[in-house]
């Protein structure tokens, strides 16, 4: 396991000497505003975190993860503008504190942005109260989900009603697998349940923490448990500026059978990844769903849209979140699950028919999530999933 959250990052500061690496951004046609920034660099270019230079001297942390990929906050750039950097590979052995922080508690990993906790995820298995029972003993999930504030916008083990409601969390619900019937979605029913398997990594560095994981999918319907379906989870969370007044982070999942046979999945209302409000939202009149074609809690059920917005007050304090489709996948703009009285969201491609799952083709789903303090930016709402959807084009050279 890469543990990278406990020790300080050297930096490799670029000296104008001897630039290494060329590196030219172009913004397109979006003005970008702490848009997060990722490009493929040289194998040569070890993990780590390193600094930029702009071309009038300006500092630009840079931070390359274990797959070569580099990754840059920008925090302004107009539509139509070029940026340009220079890297160079030479240390002075300088060291600063990560800005971006991944912890790793016993039952739980801790996502930061500026000393201000962002989320929590499950890598063990929760505590439900003994009133609950076993069956919903399980981890693999996010909760909870915070503000800039610290407020609270997700709920889980929330009764009486949809207490296998878990956060931000994955499964499908009408589902076969050679032949049987099982439901990963509603655990107490016994016939299939989504279970944490192995924490594969963490990091921290000057732009983004995050963790690799993997959750198994069992078919209990047998007689024997069968591993059906193996879910990595790759989550990132940004070094956003505080002035900037949202959290950002991003969920990558990608599903893969376990034997040689497809996981098929008719089509149904719901089932896919899940978001669960507080349980203060249970208060329907105290909640507010938006989406990016402008609509509302009920009219919104079973339509498509980019983004959507959910959010209500916990303890009075009120916060939202903004969740974002990527275009990549499948049936985008997908349609949604909204229930009408459970603060309960979820983008359901199997609303618009059948899927499968086959062995050897990987399904892959990514989701932007952003959570703010008060009511919706809908103009910032729009503008970030543009940059989301459209990144800016980098091109790596080297000098």
């Amino acid at each position: 396991m890469i543990m990278l959250s406990t020790f300080a990052v050297f930096l490799l500061f670029a000296q104008f000497d001897d630039p290494a690496y060329h590196i030219r951004i172009q913004s397109g046609s979006i003005n970008r505003v702490n848009s997060i920034v990722s490009f493929s660099v040289p194998t040569e270019i070890a993990a780590g975190a390193y600094v930029a230079r702009t071309t009038s001297g300006d500092v630009v942390p840079l931070q390359v993860d274990a797959f070569s990929r580099a990754w840059i906050l920008l925090r302004n750039l107009n539509a139509n503008s070029t940026m340009d950097l220079i890297l160079n590979m030479v240390s002075d052995s300088s060291i600063v504190s990560f800005i971006a922080e991944s912890i790793e508690y016993d039952r739980t990993i801790a996502l930061n942005s500026n000393g201000r906790e962002v989320l929590r995820f499950f890598h063990r298995e929760n505590e439900p109260p003994d009133s609950l029972g076993p069956v919903y003993r399980r981890g693999g999930y996010i909760h909870p989900v915070r503000t800039p504030s610290g407020t609270v916008l997700t709920g889980h083990l929330n009764g009486p009603y949809h207490i296998h409601h878990s956060g931000i969390w994955s499964a499908w619900t009408n589902t076969i697998f050679q032949g049987r019937k099982p439901d990963f979605w509603n655990a107490q029913l016994l016939g299939g349940r989504v279970d944490i398997d192995t924490l594969i990594s963490t990091w921290s560095g000057p732009v983004q923490a995050g963790f690799e994981s993997v959750n198994r999918f069992t078919d209990l319907t047998s007689g024997v448990p069968i591993t059906a379906l193996r879910e990595h989870w790759e989550v990132r969370s940004y070094a956003i500026p505080p002035e900037a007044g949202f959290h950002m982070f991003d969920v990558v999942l990608t599903q893969t059978v376990s034997e040689d046979a497809p996981l098929l999945l008719p089509e149904y209302l719901y089932g896919g990844v899940g978001f669960r409000g507080h349980s203060d939202w249970d208060d329907t009149t105290t909640t507010r769903v938006l989406t990016s074609e402008g609509l509302g809690r009920f009219e919104a059920n079973t339509s498509r849209a980019k983004w959507l917005h959910i959010g209500g007050f916990t303890g009075g304090k009120q916060g939202g979140v903004a969740i974002l489709g990527h275009p990549s996948n499948f049936r985008f703009p997908q349609p949604m699950r909204i229930h009408p009285t459970a603060p309960f969201f979820n983008f359901a491609p199997t609303q618009s028919g059948e899927m499968s799952i086959q062995p050897g083709r990987p399904y892959v789903v990514r989701y932007r999530y952003i959570t703010y303090d008060g009511e919706p930016d809908v103009a910032m709402i729009e503008q970030m999933w543009n940059d989301y959807a459209n990144p800016p084009s980098v091109s790596v050279e080297r000098r």
